[in-house]
């Protein structure tokens, strides 16, 4: 027996035996498993962002009571210089008249909303005269 074999003790020697299987698991990662490895992080991360975003959007849009119903279209730009307007003339022709179509889309939009809302109030005075006229309960007292 040799004086190192004496001096080491036995779980040591146990230790360095399986020193090369240790090596063998916790070995380096390769570049295409450690960005395979980031691929499926950031998947993870996108997936759960997409998640967060999807469930604000349901409770913002629960929220709302309603939804605006008449939109009103957006004015044709004017305020360019002389040369610019003279050259595209043709086009904004073509903007104002499509944006004098949507106006008169837009107007009856509001006078269909303003007879919603006026019948929904009529209906709302209706219950409410309705609950006036009820007797109120009595109560018992002690």
């Amino acid at each position: 027996m040799s004086v190192l074999k004496k001096m080491e003790p036995s779980c040591e020697t146990q230790t360095l035996r399986k020193a090369p299987e240790i090596l063998e698991v916790l070995r380096p990662l390769s570049t295409f498993e450690r960005c395979d490895r980031a691929r499926v992080s950031h998947k993870r991360a996108m997936h759960l962002a997409a998640i967060i975003v999807v469930m604000f959007v349901n409770s913002a849009a629960l929220a709302q009571p309603e939804v605006i119903r008449c939109l009103p279209p957006e004015v044709p730009v004017t305020d360019l210089p002389e040369a610019v307007l003279a050259e595209y003339r043709s086009e904004l022709v073509a903007e104002f008249e499509a944006y004098f179509a949507a106006v008169s889309i837009h107007i009856a939009c509001l006078d269909t909303e303003r007879n919603r809302a006026l019948s929904e109030a009529h209906t709302a005075t209706e219950a409410y005269s309705t609950f006036l006229n009820i007797q109120p309960a009595q109560k018992d007292l002690p």
